[in-house]
């Protein structure tokens, strides 16, 4: 590993590392503590309760994807002598998520706005405000489940160029493969069952964790890999 891919992959493990707190404050603690299963009284007292929490989630959502941008692009320089074909798919699916998922927040901006709009209140009563709000926040659960496809797609050619590579362990490659295959089926159960109660994602993540660690212990102890400036040409 020469010094500029040391610091490609000390960057990705970092990064890698970030998302991590922020995708569980961002994605699944805070829509998770809002909403309270069959009981809708207790889900707006939750969201009137927590409107600042929420607003922070909101940008937490938007900082994950930024995060993941950078994320992409030092991992594709990094992996790319492994599989120039797989590495452009890594970049590909990413960027298909951040509209999807950027424009998902979208529904919890209005469901506090249908809350806090002295316009609205002028205009429709508290309980249909109160139903619309309702529906806009379960929106965004939704809609998460539809970005949830390319967050497993993007590791399924990540997992091939990790197990392909001569510095990082295969097994972890074969992990992140699995765990975009757990994403993918999760998105498919939900829309086959209508709900989002069996996420096999939460017991196939562990690639996921073991990716950064082993890119920050291979940057400060470096293996045997290609130039990057001789990529394979697959």
């Amino acid at each position: 590993m020469n010094p500029d891919q040391q610091k490609l992959a000390r960057i990705a493990a970092a990064l890698y590392l970030l998302l991590i707190p922020l995708g569980v404050f961002g994605i699944l603690y805070m829509p998770e503590f809002i909403w309270v299963e069959g009981d809708n009284a207790a889900t707006l007292a939750n969201i009137t309760a927590n409107t600042t929490a929420i607003r922070l989630s909101i940008l937490t959502a938007f900082a994950i994807q930024i995060t993941q941008l950078f994320l992409v692009v030092a991992l594709f320089y990094l992996l790319r002598p492994f599989g120039k074909t797989a590495a452009w798919f890594m970049v590909l699916f990413t960027l298909a998520t951040m509209p999807i998922a950027m424009l998902n927040e979208l529904c919890r901006v209005a469901g506090l706005m249908l809350l806090n709009s002295e316009t609205l209140s002028a205009v429709f009563n508290p309980e249909q405000l109160q139903a619309a709000a309702l529906f806009a926040f379960e929106l965004h659960a939704d809609g998460i489940m539809i970005a949830h496809v390319f967050w497993g797609l993007w590791l399924m050619p990540m997992g091939w160029l990790v197990a392909r590579s001569s510095f990082l362990p295969s097994m972890v490659g074969w992990l992140l493969i699995i765990g975009g295959i757990g994403y993918a089926l999760d998105t498919i159960t939900w829309f086959w069952l209508g709900t989002d109660r069996y996420m096999i994602a939460h017991y196939t993540f562990i690639g996921e964790v073991l990716l950064p660690l082993a890119l920050l212990y291979r940057s400060v102890k470096p293996a045997s890999m290609p130039n990057a400036a001789e990529p394979t040409t697959n």
